[in-house]
């Protein structure tokens, strides 16, 4: 099969190359890719130094059809089903964590693209608890950004109280910072994306999704406008999606006292905390890491509803071939993805 190899620890030591597919363990199904996209974590840990398996196969943002199914493996799944997958392929299953379907959390976890052979190949071998069914709406091509949906899912109702009628600002707009837009006006939130003036091909996505409220911070003041918004009480949640520097330490004025700051992003360098400005407004501070198997399910539901559409997210679909033209999309701020079987995408585009 073709694979997208991270060959060693060393920046841009990566080739599309063939690799034998892998057989399915007794426990495990065999999906066939069909679509895969690419996150940030894929284009840093191709240009820069990391510490994951090598070598190994990038991608966790993938939907297929499965191909096999291991020997002994408990599914109600069948071969030509259309799947998309969790990202945990190694879990220890003992754990408190693990008994909760809080797999995030297992200590001894191994996740595909990372420390496990990941999707951006023709192939891959999981676990079959790690497979969700599309419902019949959903493509396979909106289904490769289940997992953002889901992290999204995550940050948005599960990490967070009901947003029903507050006011809440994303900022970074993002594939993620889009997404968590969205799953936030399903549930009921009004919804302010922030971000810079040369985002507006960013705002122009999200206001296709049905986002209606943006603010350039570089050219207008975001606590100003969230107050407009919300009669003078401020934002109920800011959910930091950027991981920009200076984005946290400015979110305070644009909070209600009491508000909440959902921290989504990842940091390359360890931002500022105003503990003072955290006690004195009782402000909440919340983690939000990845995703657990409850938010994919809830993806998906979504999805198959349609109050959450991935697809006005994606900027480019590419052959796997344009690999190198994809990492440097995702770099340029574009959602790729990337069509591993462009046949059956457009077969179920000219379905439709």
């Amino acid at each position: 099969m073709r694979a997208l190899v991270k060959h060693s620890a060393q920046p841009h030591d990566v080739s599309l190359t063939e690799r034998p597919a892998p057989e399915p363990a007794a426990d495990q199904v065999l999906v066939r890719i069909v679509s895969a996209a690419v996150c940030g974590s894929d284009r840093s840990e191709i240009t820069g130094k990391d510490t994951g398996l090598a070598p190994r196969v990038l991608g966790h943002e993938a939907a297929g059809v499965v191909a096999a199914l291991g020997d002994d493996v408990v599914t109600d799944l069948v071969v030509g089903d259309r799947v998309t997958m969790e990202t945990d392929a190694v879990l220890c299953g003992r754990c408190r964590w693990c008994r909760t379907e809080q797999y995030q959390r297992c200590p001894e976890r191994k996740g595909i693209g990372r420390t496990a052979d990941g999707a951006l190949a023709d192939y891959l071998a999981m676990p079959a608890r790690a497979l969700h069914r599309l419902p019949d709406n959903v493509s396979l091509l909106a289904a490769a950004l289940t997992e953002p949906t889901a992290v999204a899912v995550h940050a948005v109702i599960e990490q967070s109280p009901c947003l029903a009628g507050e006011v809440v600002v994303v900022t970074g707009p993002g594939a993620v910072g889009q997404l968590c837009a969205q799953v936030a006006r399903a549930a009921g939130a009004i919804v302010v994306m922030a971000g810079l003036g040369r985002h507006e091909a960013r705002f122009d996505q999200a206001r296709a999704a049905g986002i209606q409220h943006f603010v350039r911070t570089d050219q207008e003041d975001l606590a100003e406008y969230v107050a407009r918004v919300s009669g003078g009480d401020g934002a109920h949640t800011v959910f930091e999606c950027s991981g920009a520097p200076g984005v946290l330490e400015s979110i305070g004025p644009v909070l209600s006292k009491g508000g909440r700051i959902v921290l989504v992003a990842f940091y390359k360098d360890n931002p500022e905390i105003n503990v003072m400005e955290l006690v004195q407004n009782e402000f909440e501070l919340v983690g939000s890491r990845g995703k657990k198997a409850s938010s994919f399910r809830t993806a998906l539901r979504l999805m198959a509803e349609g109050v959450v559409d991935p697809l006005p997210v994606i900027s480019k679909v590419l052959p796997l071939e344009s690999w190198e033209e994809g990492i440097e999309a995702v770099g340029a701020g574009h959602k790729v993805v990337f069509a591993v079987d462009p046949d059956a995408i457009e077969a179920e585009s000219g379905a439709n």
